[in-house]
């Protein structure tokens, strides 16, 4: 809705807010919740090799992947976003992720 009355036509806003790693957030969610975070990563080869496993035999057999390859590749990419141009232009709300995620895990 801000991009809607505030917007200008054409330009585009990233609706983001905190850049985390994943392991800032599994950290994040085992403070909110008690339950604890994976404490040892696994090598990346091996959610690839299930990926392709899944995709290239099970989807033969008319199964659909639960871990597809393209999923694999952008979890292992770092990607952060800058929202400040949705935040100053639009108002775009800031607020704790902390609180968001709590109010999921309720």
């Amino acid at each position: 809705m801000l991009a809607l009355r505030k917007g200008r036509s054409g330009d585009r806003y990233i609706l983001g807010n905190q850049n985390m790693s994943l392991k800032s957030l599994l950290d994040l969610l085992e403070s909110l919740t008690g339950l604890p975070a994976p404490r040892r990563a696994i090598s990346p080869w091996i959610p690839l090799t299930v990926a392709w496993v899944e995709e290239t035999l099970l989807s033969r057999l008319g199964r659909q992947p639960s871990v597809p390859i393209d999923g694999v590749r952008i979890a292992a990419k770092k990607a952060y976003y800058d929202a400040a141009k949705a935040v100053s232009e639009l108002g775009l709300p800031q607020s704790p992720i902390s609180a968001a995620l709590q109010r999921e895990i309720d």
